[in-house]
Order: structure tokens, then sequence, then C-alpha cells
């Protein structure tokens, strides 16, 4: 019986997991994933990285920018001054490995080549390297550092392997990267951002719910900006248990988490759901009642009231300019006649009688 080849299934499930399991616990865990595709598509980049310090990433690199660069909340992170430079010379290292080792497979179809590099801290500070490889989904090959070799079952393994070792200082970069590079990383990130591998920011919450088939509505509990990424989402009928609906969750740019959990409902009965989230962020569940959607009767009042007064104000402006336009005076100028004088020539009159007191009685003397 031959040796199985990989088939093309999606990427890596398992190095998707890993982190999880190696640090979400103890947030001891620093982890690559690097992911290289022999056929970009146009505008995309050919490789690309992202570091994982337990559940938060804090690293990203791919072949276009060619820079190593902080993510999230590491961007503040007070590094050394050569720490990112040293990251990105490993990552261009990396990424001329595995765009080698994709162009001697020599196969027509498109390729992907996947590995999962890092370190964990164990009991007593003892660094546990990792170094899996899978190609087109498959874990397919393994690297050990104190041997030095690259092992596997596939014939691919064996090309690859090869290739690297034919290139003496690969090996010991890879020794190098996961014995010595890796835990000093790690425990530079501990001592100096301890307080952000604890960051907990609770969601913040919304239930809104629309129509959906005939006869029902979707109610839709979404959370916004969390972290961690750990939340649970699930419905209440009259304050009893309505199950949790379908969802889904995924990260955002600056290194939370969104998430949300629909369910159906008969019409007309949406108000009598709500949504409890339950995080790390929250002292206790937090439950969340369903949106309004009617409006108030102070908000319409409140419009009319401003619409009302707008006309007023435009149509009292066109009167003053028309009235200006003509050479008269503002009407709080004309009313007050015992200022006029002083302030613009009597109509009908020249100026100089302007001055004159035109109230005062004639000399009889």
């Amino acid at each position: 019986m031959g040796v199985p080849r990989p088939r093309p299934w999606a990427l890596g499930v398992l190095l998707l997991l890993l982190p999880a399991a190696l640090g979400a616990d103890s947030h001891l865990a620093l982890l690559y994933h690097l992911t290289a595709v022999s056929s970009p598509a146009p505008g995309t980049p050919a490789f690309w990285v992202s570091g994982w310090l337990g559940p938060q990433q804090y690293l990203s690199y791919n072949n276009l920018r060619r820079e190593a660069e902080p993510c999230g909340a590491w961007i503040w992170e007070n590094q050394l001054p050569w720490y990112w430079e040293k990251e990105t010379m490993d990552m261009r290292n990396k990424e001329k490995l595995f765009l080698e080792a994709l162009k001697a497979l020599e196969e027509k179809k498109t390729q992907t080549l996947q590995g999962l590099l890092g370190c964990e801290l164990g009991p007593g500070n003892i660094s546990v390297p990792t170094a899996k490889f899978a190609l087109n989904g498959e874990d397919f090959m393994t690297f050990d550092p104190k041997l030095g070799n690259w092992t596997g079952d596939w014939p691919e393994t064996e090309t690859i392997g090869n290739l690297w070792l034919k290139q003496p200082e690969v090996v010991s970069q890879e020794r190098t990267f996961l014995l010595t590079s890796c835990p000093e990383r790690l425990m530079s990130h501990l001592e100096r951002a301890h307080e952000m591998l604890d960051w907990k920011e609770p969601p913040s919450m919304r239930l809104k719910a629309r129509p959906s088939s005939p006869g029902f509505s979707l109610l839709t509990c979404s959370a916004f900006s969390f972290y961690p990424p750990e939340v649970q989402l699930r419905f209440l009928h009259d304050g009893l248990a309505a199950g949790s609906g379908e969802g889904d969750q995924g990260p955002n740019g600056d290194g939370s988490f969104h998430a949300w959990a629909s369910l159906q409902v008969p019409s007309g009965d949406a108000h009598h759901y709500s949504c409890v989230v339950q995080h790390v962020g929250f002292p206790k569940p937090l439950e969340v009642e369903l949106e309004s959607t009617a409006w108030s009767a102070v908000p319409v009042v409140g419009l009319i009231v401003g619409l009302l007064l707008f006309v007023v104000a435009a149509t009292g402006g066109t009167l003053l300019w028309r009235r200006m336009r003509k050479g008269l005076p503002v009407p709080w100028i004309s009313l007050r006649g015992d200022d006029m004088g002083s302030l613009l020539p009597t109509p009908g009159l020249p100026p100089e009688a302007d001055s004159q007191d035109t109230n005062g009685f004639p000399d009889t003397a």
C-alpha cells in the first residue's frame, strides 16, 4: 500500500487550534503562524506570518511590506530598540525558506505550505519548542531542534527536508530561533507588558429584531469590541432558557473581537425575549433587553418644534434682508425712537439737522 499524499483541505485546522491549547490558560506561549502559497492572487502576499502571545495576536508580517509590525495593544509595548528589527530579519529568513520549498515541489497545482513555530514555558520556566508543518491543510513534517532534522511520512518531507539540510546555516538558524530567541522574547514580553496579557475588555451589547420568514422574526444578539475572545451568548424567554441559536465570532483589527447569535421566534413575541452574555469583563452575566424601534412622543414633538423654529428664523431673516436692501433701519433700531438720532439720520432731514434737539421748544426769549 502506497504512502498517502496530502489532500487539498481547508488550511491547517490544527494550526489554528493549537495556540488555544498551548497558551490560552497560562498565557505563556509564543507562536508564529507562517503561510506560503505558490500562486497568490494579484495584489495579495505569497507569504505572511501572524505572531501570537497566548490568545493575542501581537505581530504581523507579509512579503509585500517585508516588515514585522506589532498588532493591537502591543503597539504600545515599550520594547528594546532592536527588537522589531530582529523579528523582521527572522521573518525574512522564513519567507525565503518557504518560497524556495514551494518551488522545489514542482507541482502545477496551487500548493500551500504552513508552519507553526514557537515555544511554551512550562513549570520551572523550561521552554518547550514547537515546530510543525502542513501542506495543503495536512500535517506532514516536524523539526527536531536537538537533532537538527525534519521528519515525516510524506514524500514531500524528503524533498523539503533535503533542500533545507543542504544549507547548514538553516539548521543553525532554526535551532537558535526555537531554543534561544523564542524563549528570550517570550520572557521579555512577560516582563515588560504582563498587564497586556491580563487585558479584559467587556463587550458592548445590542439585541435587535427584524422580520424573517412569514410569521417569524429574527432576534440577533451582538457583542462588540471585547477581549479575551471567550464569550457566551444565550437567549431567555420570559426568564427561561431558550437556547443559544446560531452564531459566530471573529477578530477586529485592533486586537479585540466581535460575536453574534441569532434566534428565530414567532412574530409579535420578540419582546418576551432577552439575551444573556457571559464574559470575564463582567462581574456577573449581563441580561440585554430588546431595543425598541418605535419613536417616542418626545423626539417627535422636539422635531416639530425645531422645524417651526427654523421656518420662523428663515422668514424673519428674509424680511430683514429685504428691509435693509430698501435702506430702512433694522426693526430693533426703528422701534427705539429715543436712540434713533444718535445712531442713524432721521429720514427726511439733512444730516446736520439730526444733531439738533427736535423735541425742544422754540426759544421764546
